[in-house]
C-alpha cells in the first residue's frame, strides 16, 4: 500500500541511535495544507531524494541515509482547529540527519541541513545538536581559554584586546607605531583591523615586521607582553602561505575574517604542524548569514558552534550595547555556546566588542563572567586623556567589577575612568552613544 508518511522518515528521536545523527532544529514559516509532509520533503530533499522518486532510492537507501522528522510543533500549539484567517503557519521542526553523510567537516554539513531549502522559502536554522562521535572528527581550539591565559600569565581576570586605528590607512611603519603604543601601555592581545591584510599602502609582510619589532622592544623596556594577531585573510592558498611565512618571520596569533573566507579554513590553519599559534576569529559578514528572522542559521551556530569547531581560539562579536545590534540573550547564548561544556573541546574566548568602554564592562562582565576578552578601539585611542589612559580605564574597570565596587566609587580613585565616564557615562540601556544604533 502507497502510504503518505513513510515510517523511516517519520519517527521519534527514541528509535535512533543518536551517535549516528545530527539533529537540526528549525524555525518555518509556510502556507501548505499538509506541515508534516512538507517536513518530510525538506528532510528528503537534503538527503537520498528529489521532488521524484528515483530508481536507486531504495528502501535499504533511505534506512541508511535518509533524513528523520522526529518533531514537529506549531507555534501556537493549535490542537482543534487553526484560525480561518491564519494562512501562514508557524513551526518548528526536527530533522535528524546521518552525519555520515557529510562526514567530519562544516561545508558539506551546512550544505546537508541548509543547502537547497535556504532558498525555497522561510526557514531559519535555529540549532544543531551534535553527538560526541561527530565531534571526535574536530580538533577545536589549540589553545582556548586556559591555554592563552598561561601564555600570557593571566590566571583570573578578563585579558585585554586593542585594535590597530585607524581602521585601515596607516602606512606599515604607522602601523608599527601604533602598536608600540599598545603594548606599552599594557594591552595584551592586539590585532589588526578587518580591513586591512595584505594592501599596497601596508604589505602584510612589512607591517607583520614592524609589528613584531615594536612588541618586542616594548616587552624588553617595559616588561608588558603582547601577542600580535596578524590578518591572514585570503583565498585559501595564499592564506596558508601567509600563515606559514607569519610564524617564520615570529608571527605569535593569526587572525582571519571566516566569515568571508569560510568554515573550514582556520581549522585548516589550526591543524598544520607549523603553525602552532593561537587563532582569533573576526565576525564581519557574519550578519549575511544571521540577522534575518526568517531565513539563515542562528548567531549561536555562526559565531558560536561553528567557530569552536573551526578551531578559533578567540572569536569577536558583537556586545548587545554597543555599536551593532545585538539582542541581550542572544550574545549572552553565543557566549555560552563557546564556554559551556561541549564534549571534548576547549573553550574558546568570546570577545564582545563594538563600541565597548569602560561604563560597559561591568553589565558585560556580569553577563558572561570573567573569561572574556574586553575589546577595544576607540575608548583607547580615543580616551581624553590617550591611549594611556584609555587603556587604564578599561582595567580600572575590570578591577572594580571583580572586587564589586560600583564604577562611579572607583572613578574617584582613578582618574582615567572618571575621564572615560564623563565621557561616554555607564552603560544606560535606554540611551544609544552610537551613530550605527540612534
Amino acid at each position: 500500500m502507497n502510504v503518505h508518511y513513510d515510517h523511516i522518515i517519520f519517527c521519534q528521536q527514541e528509535s535512533l541511535p543518536h551517535e549516528d545523527f545530527v539533529i537540526a532544529t528549525y524555525a518555518m514559516w509556510m502556507k501548505t495544507t499538509d506541515w508534516l509532509r512538507r517536513a518530510g520533503a525538506i528532510a528528503v530533499e537534503q538527503t537520498t531524494g528529489t521532488w521524484v522518486p528515483v530508481p536507486h532510492e531504495t528502501p535499504e537507501v533511505r534506512r541508511r541515509h535518509v533524513g528523520r522528522v522526529v518533531a514537529v510543533y506549531p507555534v501556537p500549539s493549535y490542537e482543534d482547529a487553526w484560525p480561518a484567517d491564519q494562512e501562514e503557519k508557524t513551526l518548528i521542526v526536527q530533522i535528524a540527519f546521518p552525519w555520515k553523510n557529510f562526514g567530519h567537516q562544516i561545508a558539506e554539513m551546512l550544505s546537508s541541513v541548509q543547502g537547497n531549502i535556504s532558498m525555497a522559502g522561510k526557514i531559519k536554522l535555529l540549532d544543531l545538536e551534535f553527538p560526541e562521535s561527530f565531534t571526535a572528527g574536530f580538533s577545536g581550539p589549540q589553545f582556548g581559554v586556559q591555554g592563552i591565559r598561561e601564555l600570557m600569565n593571566v590566571p583570573e581576570r578578563p585579558l585585554i584586546l586593542g585594535m590597530i586605528k585607524p581602521c585601515t590607512g596607516a602606512d606599515a611603519k604607522t602601523t608599527g607605531e601604533i602598536y608600540s603604543e599598545l603594548a606599552r601601555a599594557g594591552v595584551e592581545l592586539i590585532k589588526d583591523d578587518e580591513l586591512i591584510a595584505d594592501p599596497e599602502h601596508a604589505p602584510f609582510e612589512k607591517r607583520l615586521e614592524y609589528c613584531l619589532e615594536a612588541g618586542v622592544k616594548a616587552e624588553q623596556d617595559t616588561g608588558n607582553k603582547s601577542i600580535y594577531f596578524v590578518n591572514v585573510t585570503d583565498r585559501p592558498d595564499r592564506m596558508l602561505a601567509k600563515a606559514r611565512r607569519a610564524v617564520e618571520l615570529g608571527a605569535t596569533g593569526l587572525m582571519v575574517n571566516v566569515q568571508a573566507t569560510g568554515f573550514g579554513t582556520i581549522a585548516m590553519l589550526a591543524d598544520m604542524a607549523e603553525v602552532k599559534v593561537p587563532i582569533l576569529s573576526h565576525p564581519c559578514y557574519a550578519g549575511s548569514s544571521y540577522m534575518s528572522p526568517h531565513y539563515g542559521i542562528g548567531s549561536n551556530l555562526a559565531l558560536g558552534k561553528f567557530q569552536r569547531l573551526d578551531g578559533a581560539d578567540i572569536v569577536v562579536y558583537a556586545a548587545a550595547y554597543g555599536k551593532v545590534g545585538a539582542i541581550r540573550e542572544r550574545y549572552i547564548r553565543t557566549a555560552q555556546t563557546l564556554l559551556s561544556k561541549m564534549h571534548d573541546l576547549r573553550p574558546t574566548w568570546p570577545l564582545p566588542a563594538a563600541g565597548m568602554h569602560p561604563g560597559m564592562v561591568p553589565t558585560v562582565m556580569r553577563d558572561l563572567g570573567p573569561d572574556i576578552i574586553v575589546g577595544c578601539g576607540g575608548a583607547m585611542h580615543g580616551h581624553p586623556g590617550g591611549l594611556e589612559a584609555g587603556v587604564q580605564a578599561i582595567l580600572q574597570s575590570i578591577d572594580a567589577t571583580l572586587h564589586d565596587v560600583p564604577l562611579e566609587d572607583a572613578a574617584r580613585e582613578h582618574k582615567e575612568l572618571k575621564q572615560a565616564l564623563d565621557t561616554w557615562g555607564v552603560f544606560d540601556p535606554n540611551k544609544s552613544i552610537f551613530e550605527l544604533t540612534q
